[in-house]
C-alpha cells in the first residue's frame, strides 16, 4: 500500500472515529514509535500502524532583558501594551485597560462599535478623548445605498455628539474637489494626516 492509500485509510478511520490519537502527557517532544497498533481490514489486508500527539517543548521561563525600560523580557507587542496599560509585565493571555494613542475607524467598522459602546457605557458616554479618535468614512461614501448611507449618518451623528476632532467627512457627493475634509482611504490618510508617529519610548 503507498503513501497515499495510507493517508486516505487513516482519514477514514479517522472520520469514523475508528482511531483515538494518544501519545504521553509529560511535557516535552513525544516520538512516533514504531511499535503498533491498531489494524485496518480491508481487501483482506491488515496494515498496522500507530498515531501518537506531537507535543510542543515547554516554553523556558523568561529571563531579565538587559536593555529599555520595561526590564521583563517580552515580545515587542507585549512591550507596546505594558507601556500603554502601565504594567511592568504582561504576559499571554492578560486582560488590560490601555491608554491607546489613536483609534481609527470607519464607515464599516465604526456603526457597530458605536453600537457596543452605547450599550455598555450608557447612551450618554463620552470618549475618552476626543482628540485621539479619529474616524474616516471610505468605503460606503460614493454609493445610493440607504443601508450603506446609513453608516455614515451613524458617523455623522457620532461625531457631532462627541465633539470629535478629526472627522474627515465627504458633504457634497455630487463635486468630489469640493470636500476638503475627505482623504481618502482611511489607512492612507492616518498616516498622511500625521496620525501615525514612531514611539517616543525605548522598547
Amino acid at each position: 500500500m503507498d503513501s497515499s492509500n495510507v493517508l486516505l485509510v487513516l482519514f477514514w478511520l479517522i472520520r469514523k472515529k475508528k482511531i483515538n490519537f494518544y501519545g504521553p502527557k509529560s511535557s516535552g517532544f513525544s516520538a512516533f514509535p514504531s511499535t503498533s497498533q491498531f489494524s485496518i481490514q480491508k481487501c483482506k489486508k491488515q496494515v498496522s500502524t500507530k498515531i501518537v500527539s506531537v507535543l510542543a517543548p515547554r516554553q523556558s521561563e523568561r529571563e531579565p532583558a538587559t536593555t529599555g525600560s520595561v526590564k521583563t523580557r517580552m515580545t515587542v507587542t507585549e512591550k507596546i501594551l505594558a507601556r500603554a496599560s502601565e504594567k511592568p509585565q504582561l504576559n499571554p493571555g492578560d486582560n488590560v485597560w490601555i491608554n491607546v494613542d489613536i483609534l481609527m475607524t470607519h464607515d464599516v467598522g465604526g456603526p457597530g462599535s458605536i453600537g457596543i459602546f452605547k450599550k455598555e457605557f450608557g447612551e450618554n458616554a463620552k470618549v475618552w478623548d476626543r482628540v485621539k479618535v479619529v474616524i474616516i468614512p471610505d468605503h460606503y461614501i460614493f454609493t445610493s445605498d440607504e443601508r450603506a448611507n446609513r453608516n455614515v449618518d451613524i458617523l455623522r451623528d457620532f461625531c457631532t455628539e462627541q465633539n470629535i476632532k478629526y472627522f474627515y467627512d465627504v458633504k457634497d457627493l455630487g463635486n468630489f474637489k469640493a470636500n476638503p475634509d475627505y482623504k481618502g482611504v482611511c489607512h492612507v490618510a492616518l498616516a498622511q494626516e500625521g496620525h501615525c508617529r514612531p514611539p517616543y519610548h525605548n522598547y
